[in-house]
This record gives C-alpha cells, structure tokens and sequence, in this order.
C-alpha cells in the first residue's frame, strides 16, 4: 500500500504571503505595483524629520530646528526643542512604514545578508543616523549648555530614539527567495488538490486555514456570522494560507474512491454554482 505524504508544511508568514499574493496578482494583470512612490514618500518623511532637527540659522525666525534653537536660544527654547524631536521621531517612524510597506510588496533580491539586513532595517538605521549626531555633538560635548536644558533635553531624546527605532524595525522582513517559496507551495497546493483561485473556500473568523466541506469537523458548529465564502485568493488575503488538514484528507480519499464532489460555489457570482460538499459524518470537533 503506498504510503500517502502527510507532511505539514509551515505556514508562510503574513509578510512573505502578502508579498506572494500581490506578486501573483502583478502576474496575473501584467501591471506592476508601483512601490517606487512609498519609497520616495519615505525619504521624504526622513529628509523633514532631519530639518525638524538639524535646520540651520538662515537669519529667519522659524519656529522649529532643535539645533537652530539650541544654539540661539537654549535657556529659554527647551520647550521648542522638545517638540521637534518629537515630530521628527514620528516622521522618522511613518517614513520606516512606508519602506517596509514597499518591503513586504517587492523584497529584496540580493542574497547577501549585510544588504538584507540593510534594506529590511532602513527604518532603524535612518533613526539612528538623524538622532545620534544631537546625542553626541550638543548634548555630550557642548559645555556650555544649560544643565537643566541637557538633562532635559537628552531624556526625551533617548526616549523618542527608542521609541522610533522600535516603531521604525521590520520585525517579520522578507527576503524573494521566500517569496518564491511561498508562491510555489501556493501553487502547488492548489493543483494538487484540484483547486483553483476560481473555486469556493470557506473560512472562519478565528481559524488560521480554508476549507472546501461546509461541514468540515473543525467549523460545522460555527456561528455563520463568523464564517465567509470566498475564492483561494481571498482566503490567502485573509491570512487563511493553507488548506485545512481534515478537508485535505477528506478530498483526497473522495478521489480515491472515484467520488465526485461539488465545489463552494463563490457568493454572488455563480461561476463554480453547485451545493456545498457534503461528505460522511466523520464525528468529534477540534
């Protein structure tokens, strides 16, 4: 008797698989998804936080440039100071969300770690470059600073660094060799099963996979409020990234023993019309 593979395998991550669906559907309508504008919004948002901290004395009263108003005014300007590190570290961290939202749509291809690493962290990296010279340079070596101003003013700035670094880290960064991965095991879990993304799934609120029996063990009693129909690619949007093990053992000894079995029909469209599958009582919920 030939021994069936029962391997389970892993479950992408919600990076890698966001990164596979939007790549296959770049495939599927020949368009590719522009990312070079999250990444040029980025630096953007990295160049404003750098002029909230590092503006120069131009001859103008602006109100902001923690470094302009350190050195004019450092007694009396404290204040002032404060906010532009603020606004800066929330520049810097929806300027590092922007790149990892670009990240996790076109990854990089190189396959050389330090680069991965770099380009996964820009974020991080970019908070410490636009934070560290105030840290060093004003705070640490400048004398003539008021002790109330320094004190002050180096607590907050330790504070928003870290809190910029941690908003600002990738912390399930992806790489296209993953991706590719995920595509593949995608792709060949749906052939193998005899599904296509035009076949009818289902999936529930709180579960982590899909499944093609309506009366599948695991879901039968649940709340219908809680369920949706879909096509494979709306389950996999949904972070529903594999099938479910109960219907992959049921479909497969169907097919085995010459059984025909309808499909989900999707909702509102007909394409795949036909009742839900129905398959023996099998008992026992998980």
């Amino acid at each position: 008797m030939e021994k069936k593979d029962t391997t389970v395998k892993k479950k992408p991550t919600s990076a890698a698989l966001q990164a596979a669906m939007a790549q296959l559907q770049e495939e599927e309508s020949g368009k590719k998804k522009n990312t070079v504008i999250f990444r040029i919004l980025a630096f953007v948002c990295w160049a404003l936080a750098a002029v909230a901290m590092y503006l120069p004395y131009i001859g103008l009263n602006l109100p902001f440039g923690a470094v302009r108003i350190l050195f004019l005014d450092p007694e009396n300007n404290w204040l002032t100071v404060i906010i532009d590190i603020i606004v800066a570290g929330i520049l810097c961290v929806v300027a590092a969300r922007l790149w990892v939202h670009a990240n996790h749509i076109h990854p990089t291809k190189s396959h050389n770690k330090v680069i991965q690493f770099i380009w996964n962290q820009l974020g991080v990296i970019m908070a410490g470059v636009i934070f560290a010279p105030l840290a060093i340079i004003l705070i640490a070596n400048r004398k003539d600073l008021p002790q109330k101003t320094k004190t002050i003013v180096a607590a907050v700035l330790a504070v928003v660094f870290v809190g910029a670094s941690a908003g600002s880290a990738d912390y399930h960064p992806v790489t296209q060799d993953e991706v590719d991965s995920v595509i593949q095991q995608l792709t060949e879990e749906a052939e193998g099963y005899g599904f296509t993304d035009g076949d009818g799934v289902r999936w529930t609120k709180y579960g982590n996979c899909y499944h093609i029996f309506s009366d599948c063990q695991t879901i039968r009693n649940s709340n219908p409020d809680n369920c949706t129909d879909g096509s494979i690619q709306d389950a996999v949007d949904s972070n529903r990234a594999r099938l479910c093990t109960f219907c992959m053992k049921r479909y497969a000894e169907a097919k085995a023993n010459g059984e025909e079995l309808q499909k989900i029909a999707l909702p509102d469209t007909g394409n795949n019309g036909g009742s839900l599958p129905v398959a023996p009582d099998n008992g026992g919920n998980e």
